[in-house]
């Protein structure tokens, strides 16, 4: 043996007895351990997290119709070292994916361990990735929300981001409803433990007050007033009067839910809760109700309309600029005439006035369950925006901004014996086993059952006198128009109008309440050809919708009712 090899003998001999040494020394120092540190490190061997993530609630209509659900997206990947054929894959994948051929052939040939190809497909490319039979393409599924019934209800149900955070509509107000409870624990994998499950609570179902058919009918009578009358935008709320019930409510253009991401800016929020605007004409029946309630008129009271007021110092005129002579408040409301709902209100005075629009629910929030509610606008004596003829202009619907929603349920109020109903969309929450249902919620009751029914009557009259269009064959309608001028940059568009009408039936025994809204027509700009016309048309499907029988038939069954309890 020569003296290199001895070298290297002695090199290894001495590796071997630090080796040896380290490892005794280590031997040693464990029965130096704790009871408690070898305890952790038994832990921590044998033990990892185990999470269960929640499936988040369903939302069904009030027959139990799927409007959202869960499903998945998946994100597409490989591991490249298991990759022989890249140029086949990338050839294959380009056109699926919408992505260059080479970028995908670069990702293929890295040396990364994995790399993901694309971050979220939806579950028809995911279907056509997978038909293709490349093992090595690996899809991941990722939670996500589905639409069966596509865009409808869009702004009611909301959307849900990819951090399972609900942003706008049921889904931002029910968020934490919705979400359910994910559990974890520390599971022992010894093969000497018995092993225990992790169960997450599962997110609340959601059924709505709302059947996605009546909601359809109403989407599609929006679609079609829309397009014939070349509008902006526009939005139809349907109410049960009686308990604040929503039936429908639908605003468009509307979102895909699915691809809220690509939504308009502004486009998530829903225009009913929203967005605020100027009333116009349908104010007057909430002015009236003032009047009458605070005993200021009778609808007898007469005035003399010489076709313009000045109040403030500004000059307000009729719609029509034209003067309307002794005018009873029948009559008042019957023309729309401004300024007999501008003299009323002078003769109630601004702390009366004021006062009843707040009972209404003006300036706050109605608490409807949807995120994103807002206030509207109306100024009160003592603000620094407010002047005396505010009174004026306020009283016929100018000067102040309501939601869609805060003026079609002050309204009704006058169709429900003068009471204000909380409005509402869920009916019942069902979370772990029980039902939890909704009660109707009395908000205010801002004028009497007298002049509720007074109110009604006149609204009657005007739907009879004014807006023809409005009429329902065997029904009797109350309603009113409103044709509100829109501002602009502190003035008034010269021309651009938003036309609606606010009509309920049957008048004497209400059991629906219909706002129709339409942004910016370019038939015509008033609530009685635009807005009227089309509450018509919508009507005549919900009453056979509801079941609502006409006039005759319900007088006919009270007789009979009246006759077999006096028998």
């Amino acid at each position: 043996m020569n003296s290199s090899q001895q070298r290297r003998l002695l090199i290894i001999c001495a590796g071997l007895i630090i080796a040896v040494v380290a490892v005794i020394l280590r031997l040693i120092s464990f029965q130096f351990l704790s009871t408690d540190q070898i305890a952790e490190l038994s832990r921590i061997i044998q033990n990892h997290s185990v999470t269960d993530l929640p499936d988040r609630g369903l939302v069904v209509d009030r027959n139990m119709a799927v409007l959202v659900g869960n499903g998945s997206d998946y994100q597409v990947g490989v591991s490249p070292a298991f990759v022989s054929n890249g140029e086949e894959i990338a050839t294959d994948l380009a056109p699926i994916l919408g992505k260059p051929r080479h970028d995908i052939l670069g990702k293929l040939n890295s040396s990364d361990t994995f790399v993901v190809l694309e971050g979220r497909v939806p579950p028809d490319v995911a279907e056509e990735i997978r038909s293709l039979g490349y093992d090595q393409v690996q899809l991941d599924p990722l939670p996500r929300r589905m639409y069966p019934q596509d865009d409808l209800l869009c702004h009611v149900l909301g959307y849900v981001d990819f951090q399972n955070e609900g942003g706008s509509g049921l889904e931002g107000y029910y968020q934490t409803e919705l979400v359910g409870v994910a559990a974890s624990m520390l599971m022992n994998i010894s093969p000497l433990t018995e092993q225990t499950g992790v169960i997450a609570r599962e997110g609340a179902d959601l059924v709505l007050t709302i059947d996605r058919t009546v909601q359809y009918v109403v989407e599609e009578q929006l679609r079609r007033v829309i397009e014939e009358t070349g509008a902006e935008s526009g939005t139809i709320i349907v109410m049960d009067p009686r308990t604040g019930a929503i039936l429908a409510m639908a605003n468009l253009p509307c979102y895909q839910p699915y691809d809220y991401f690509d939504a308009e800016d502004g486009m998530l929020l829903n225009p009913a809760v929203s967005k605020q605007y100027e009333p116009g004409s349908v104010m007057k029946l909430i002015t009236m109700a003032a009047a009458l309630d605070s005993g200021t008129v009778t609808p007898q009271t007469t005035y003399n309309d010489t076709g313009v007021i000045f109040v403030g110092g500004n000059p307000m005129y009729n719609w029509d600029r034209g003067a309307y002579g002794v005018t009873d408040m029948t009559g008042l409301l019957g023309y729309s005439l401004n300024v007999g709902a501008a003299t009323i209100a002078t003769w109630m005075g601004p702390d009366t006035l004021y006062n009843y629009f707040q009972r209404f629910g003006y300036s706050r929030p109605l608490g409807i369950d949807l995120m994103a509610e807002v206030g509207g606008q109306l100024p009160l004596p003592g603000d620094s925006n407010w002047t005396e003829t505010n009174i004026g202009t306020n009283a016929f619907g100018q000067g102040l901004a309501v939601t869609p929603l805060q003026m079609l349920s002050a309204v009704s109020a006058l169709a429900n014996d003068g009471y204000l109903m909380q409005p509402y969309l869920v009916q019942e929450i069902h979370k772990d086993g029980q039902v939890f249902s909704r009660e109707p919620t009395i908000l205010s009751r801002p004028v009497s059952k007298q002049t509720a029914y007074q109110l009604t009557a006149m609204a009657v009259n005007a739907v009879r006198t004014e807006v023809f269009g409005a009429q329902l064959e065997g029904y009797t309608v109350a309603g009113k128009t409103g044709t509100a001028q829109i501002p602009e940059g502190g003035i008034y568009h010269p021309s651009d109008t938003i036309a609606s009408f606010i009509g309920w039936l049957p008048a004497d025994d209400p059991e629906l309440i219909v706002l129709v809204k339409i942004d910016r027509p370019e038939t015509s700009p008033w609530g009685s050809t635009v807005a009227a016309p089309a509450f018509s048309e919508l009507a005549k499907e919900l009453v056979i919708l509801l079941d609502i029988p006409p006039d005759e038939v319900r007088l006919q069954r009270d007789i009979l009712a009246a006759r077999s309890q006096g028998g």
